[in-house]
């Protein structure tokens, strides 16, 4: 039986491959320990030195909803590979 990898990793870069901001890095952090109590998602754009350098975070506060958001966002990541 094949496994399906997760839909996201808390604290690793991967990469938008489809959806909104294809080409930019995508980050999950779980921030439930600190002041938050919650979830951020940073994208970022890919190149850092353009004068329009762009990036965005949105937060939540369920780590069940997180799969949902990247359903809405309609993105495809692709995650590093596991060690």
């Amino acid at each position: 039986m094949e496994t399906k990898p997760p839909p996201f990793l808390f604290g690793q870069k991967g990469i938008i491959r489809g959806g909104e901001h294809p080409g930019w890095s995508i980050e999950i952090v779980d921030d439930t320990a600190g002041e938050t109590g919650g979830y951020f998602i940073y994208v970022q754009d890919p190149n850092p030195e353009s004068e329009d350098f762009m990036g965005f975070d949105w937060w939540l506060q369920h780590a069940a909803n997180i799969p949902g958001f990247i359903e809405d966002m309609e993105w495809q990541i692709e995650w590093p590979a596991a060690s």
